[in-house]
């Protein structure tokens, strides 16, 4: 008789669907035949790397994380050199990581790429001291994570970014932001600075049309966009990925550098303000087993 997989589930209930997805998860997974060592639902999202933490120091082979990207975000750190596996359950309203990773957004889906898919190493970026999953940002995105509350997530699901994004265009304001990389220094006027590691960001946006979350390189572009006719080209060059051709995109493609802007600026990782610039980036190459999809190409 095969062993059971043995994991621990732990669910962030704040995230847009937690309450409602814990309990069919946990039948869904058991039903399976996974043994489920111990299974969280967490009101209190702080407690969330906690319970991680304590999974993985546990040597648990599968800590699965219910949440958004940035309750995945906040727990990477403990799964980086660890002999735990992340899986993840897609639960938060832009789910970029699962959509990177090929994860489905649904119970059914989800469960099944946990029980019959397949370990693969994929890249993390480094911020300061800390991982991120998908993307650091500078700029634009600060105002529109302050427009996104939990009661507008909730309300409007993902039609609550285009609201946040249109307020925010309306109030952003142009700073000065000195970037370097191996590639060399360059200095630009700038409203947004994103820093990519895998393919999508800001929903189902490619950061390049090559991009890729197994590819050893980070997507650094910045937004210098002064007119409204190149804030809608760059709207509409978005769908391909194909931004990163424009000229009021200043691209570059790294694996590590410095970013100092004139005044300070928030940082931003996978959607939650961590720090202030200047900011030392950087990656940890193929640093974090997760589970993906049988077809899972990277």
């Amino acid at each position: 008789m095969a062993e059971k997989q043995q994991a621990v589930l732990i669910v962030n209930t704040q995230s847009r669907r937690g309450q409602e997805w814990f309990e069919k998860t946990k039948e869904t997974l058991e039903a399976q035949g996974m043994e489920l060592l111990s299974h969280y639902a967490v009101r209190d999202a702080s407690r969330v790397p906690q319970l991680t933490k304590q999974a993985i120091e546990q040597q648990v082979p599968l800590v699965i994380v219910g949440g958004g990207d940035g309750t995945l975000s906040a727990v990477v750190r403990y799964f980086v050199n660890s002999n735990s596996v992340m899986g993840v359950m897609p639960l938060g309203t832009g789910n970029q990581f699962a959509r990177d990773l090929g994860i489905v957004a649904d119970v059914e889906s989800a469960c099944r790429v946990l029980i019959e898919g397949r370990v693969a190493a994929v890249d993390v970026g480094v911020a300061g001291n800390d991982y991120f999953l998908n993307v650091a940002t500078i700029g634009l995105t600060t105002l529109i994570a302050e427009s996104l509350t939990k009661e507008s997530k909730r309300r409007l699901g993902r039609f609550a970014y285009a609201a946040a994004v249109i307020k925010a265009v309306r109030q952003m304001h142009r700073f000065q932001a000195t970037i370097t990389t191996d590639a060399g220094t360059q200095t630009v006027e700038t409203v947004q600075i994103v820093i990519g590691n895998g393919r999508f960001h800001a929903g189902p946006f490619p950061l390049s049309p090559d991009a890729n979350i197994t590819d050893g390189i980070l997507i650094v572009y910045a937004l210098t966009a002064s007119t409204r006719w190149e804030l809608l080209q760059f709207v509409l060059s978005l769908p391909g990925g194909r931004h990163v051709g424009l000229e009021s995109v200043p691209t570059f493609r790294a694996k590590s550098g410095m970013i100092e802007t004139l005044p300070s600026q928030d940082v931003i990782m996978d959607g939650e303000v961590v720090f202030r610039t200047p900011l030392k980036f950087g990656l940890a190459p193929k640093a974090l087993r997760v589970m993906v999809p049988q077809d899972f190409a990277g």
